[in-house]
């Protein structure tokens, strides 16, 4: 695994991580029974999904990506009543977490669904992704996802980027490209010895690596202090909302045309933004100071399986400009001074010092890692993940693709977080929350009105 990866994986022990990707399919002809076997043997033939983590002892070096067969409880069909009721029980299901020494995926079938947003009466079949987060990052998980729910198999499919800054993705029958072994006996032991003996041409890479770090770090300086790029903002003042979330979670989701996102921000992402920071400001009714912590792609990995390439920026909300059009300029130029940071050489000198880190380093920062601490300042007070996910060509039996959305994972100082997620012309706004700490059925009416909103 990279280490990008492992320290995802290892994470997900401290601050729960999986991914949740929901699809919502009308005219869907199968019964659940056959639902369940048709996506139990779609995902059998994805490389992606037949795949485990093996565990290095003593973390002498980074895990591995092992083979696995997948198992018949990994697709788990639940009966909802209603479009409320899928969503209650999806939030239920969040709470058991991936065991990714095991499996890296879970499917979740609800049916039958009614009253789910753009149904028109009609009644739908939801099927819910689980992913481990360290298999993959938003852009990625959608892509497999696709394969999962396309009836053809073809490369050169794609998944738009993160946040809309470029595009990163996976061709439907790609083939896992990071070494993956089999599952030998003694696999382990062998992969520690070598973990040993990898250790001090790792310290040495690093120590090799520093001093271009260093002055890649000082080139940043000289260019922030002449004015040629921007500094980070240090970040937003903690309210509310940026509490412990606890054990519970509330799901919502509000669907909007992507063209009307378009005509607010110019762009899908920068659309959301807007109505997100209405929303959030009436909501703890402040006018000022209100900053989203937004997951941004990187460019794709040029090794690896589907893997995590993407980074999380500050962005301010400009909740205090009354303007639409100049607060989404304003957004907008927030965005494009976080991805002109993202490519400095600096960033890139950093990223490979990091990457070059001897595993047990890294495992030791993973532990080190107190969440309980409440530091002064947050990156965001909430938290927006961007993803197209592409055309509304899905199908399921004979059902179409009407809706999807995403709920980004809460963690120890975010009790409030949005996916954005679109297919075809319809974008959701989903909302993940603590029902202890925030109203969200007040919180979506108000992301629901921001978005009428002319």
């Amino acid at each position: 695994m990279s280490s990008t990866d492992v320290t995802t994986h290892w994470m997900s022990a401290v601050i729960p991580n999986d991914q949740f990707l929901l699809y919502s399919f009308v005219g869907v002809d199968l019964s659940p029974a056959e639902v369940a076997s048709t996506l139990a043997q779609r995902a059998a033939g994805l490389a992606e999904l037949r795949l485990r983590v093996l565990e290095v002892p003593g973390s002498l070096d980074y895990p591995y990506w092992v083979r696995a067969q997948p198992e018949a409880e990994q697709v788990r069909v639940h009966t909802a009543d209603d479009w409320s009721h899928c969503l209650s029980l999806l939030a239920q299901a969040m709470g058991d977490q991936l065991d990714t020494r095991r499996q890296v995926w879970r499917l979740h079938v609800f049916t039958p669904v009614g009253d789910v947003p753009g149904s028109r009466g009609q009644q739908s079949t939801v099927v819910v992704v689980q992913m481990a987060h360290a298999l993959a990052d938003g852009t990625g998980a959608s892509a497999i996802a696709r394969e999962l729910f396309s009836t053809t198999t073809c490369s050169g499919t794609t998944a738009s980027g993160t946040a809309g800054s470029g595009t990163t993705g996976l061709g439907t029958g790609r083939s896992v490209s990071t070494p993956v072994l089999e599952r030998l006996p003694g696999l382990a032991v062998v992969a520690a010895l070598t973990g040993v003996l990898r250790t001090p041409v790792a310290l040495g890479s690093v120590l090799a690596r520093a001093p271009r770090a260093h002055r890649a770090h000082r080139r940043r300086e000289a260019d922030i202090a002449a004015g040629r790029m921007s500094a980070a903002d240090s970040g937003a003042t903690p309210c509310v909302v940026n509490v412990h979330p606890g054990d519970r979670r509330r799901l919502a989701v509000v669907p909007v045309a992507a063209a009307r996102l378009r005509r607010i921000g110019g762009s899908v992402t920068v659309g959301a933004l807007v109505i997100v920071g209405e929303a959030l400001s009436s909501y703890l009714e402040v006018d000022s100071g209100l900053r989203a912590e937004v997951a941004m792609a990187l460019p794709p990995r040029s090794q690896g399986n589907v893997g995590n390439s993407f980074r999380m920026v500050g962005v301010d909300l400009a909740v205090d400009e009354p303007d639409r059009d100049r607060r989404a300029a304003r957004i907008r130029a927030d965005l494009d001074a976080a991805r002109r940071r993202g490519t400095h050489p600096a960033v890139v000198a950093e990223a490979a010092v990091l990457r070059a880190l001897p595993a047990v380093l890294v495992r030791h920062g993973v532990r080190s890692f107190d969440a309980s601490v409440r530091p002064e300042t947050v990156t965001g007070n909430t938290v927006v993940s961007s993803v197209d996910r592409g055309a509304a060509d899905l199908r399921l039996g004979e059902g179409r693709v009407q809706l999807t959305a995403g709920f980004p994972a809460l963690s120890p100082m975010q009790s409030l977080t949005h996916g954005v997620h679109g297919i075809g012309n319809t974008v959701a706004l989903s909302v993940c929350a603590s029902p202890d700490v925030v109203d969200v059925a007040h919180y979506r009416a108000l992301l629901a009105a921001a978005a009428e909103r002319r």
